[in-house]
């Protein structure tokens, strides 16, 4: 019986994709005089940056991920967590998104609508909440599902506290009542008697609050039911809750660091497409 010490074994078809893609990036590298094993991670995230302008981003990430186990298997560190080459996979995912379906931004206005149009009801008291904290903390959707009720904490100054894996975000009081997040996520927790567990949770038809975690793509679907609640475009998506607050920042002439420091961003320059909407 052979021994696999741990590793993974690939699909036949998984397999077969990445020798396929392990040979033309191997083919890259010989045209460019540059090693493919080990590989210099800026030499990766040229590689990744050049094939993104012909190929889809899942495409990309394959390419990838093959590079990525040719250098476990032969005993060499992975260059995907190298700062370069994560920095290329946001250029490329951003560059997609723009292409593929522009994300409107949620303008304080529509957020104050979207809050007063959701009804008092076990699944309108989570909507709030989760529009509120999402939009007041800048979150990505899988930061607002990833949450649990521990992660969560009302300070003494009346400011939300969350702890995230990228460090820890506060978010102040709202200037009204229907715009707190502090407000919006008492009355959830309160309202589904939240003690420990996932902080944002299904909802069925009959109001009982479900014990499980909710999909990212709900944060979307949660959005874009508000939206159309409040009578406004269905464009708004999950991602409009961190982009609407990035814009609202730097409209009150917050800094660049300032918001980098509330959205976790690492990379200034993709802040610095957010905010060249507003300036």
């Amino acid at each position: 019986m052979s021994k696999t010490h741990g590793a993974r074994i690939a699909a036949p078809n998984t397999a077969r994709a990445y020798r396929a893609d392990l040979r033309d990036f191997t083919n890259w590298c010989a045209d460019r005089r540059c090693s493919a094993l080990p590989a210099a991670p800026q030499d990766v995230a040229r590689y990744l940056r050049e094939r993104a302008t012909t190929r889809a981003p899942s495409t990309v990430a394959r390419r990838l991920a093959a590079i990525v186990d040719a250098h476990r298997r032969n005993g060499y560190a992975s260059p995907r967590d190298h700062r370069a080459v994560r920095e290329a996979l946001a250029s490329i995912e951003w560059h997609h998104r723009d292409r593929r379906r522009p994300t409107a931004p949620l303008d304080v206005e529509s957020l104050s609508r979207m809050s007063l149009c959701l009804p008092a009801t076990p699944a309108g008291t989570r909507d709030r909440a989760l529009i509120l904290v999402g939009y007041g903390a800048a979150l990505r959707r899988t930061e607002i599902v990833g949450l649990d009720v521990g992660d969560i904490h009302v300070r003494r100054d009346g400011s939300l506290r969350l702890r995230l894996r990228r460090g820890t975000v506060v978010v102040p009081p709202g200037s009204q009542p229907h715009l707190c997040a502090v407000r919006a996520w008492s009355r959830w927790r309160e309202r589904a008697r939240l003690l420990d567990g996932p902080a944002f949770r299904p909802v069925d038809r009959h109001g009982n609050v479900r014990p499980m975690r909710l999909s990212d793509r709900a944060v979307t679907s949660i959005v874009q039911r508000a939206a159309a609640t409040a009578g406004l475009p269905t464009s708004y998506s999950g991602r409009s809750l961190r982009l609407g607050m990035v814009l609202a920042a730097a409209a009150v002439g917050a800094p660049e660091e300032g918001i980098m420091a509330q959205t976790g961003h690492r990379s200034r320059r993709l802040v610095q497409r957010y905010v060249a909407h507003v300036r």
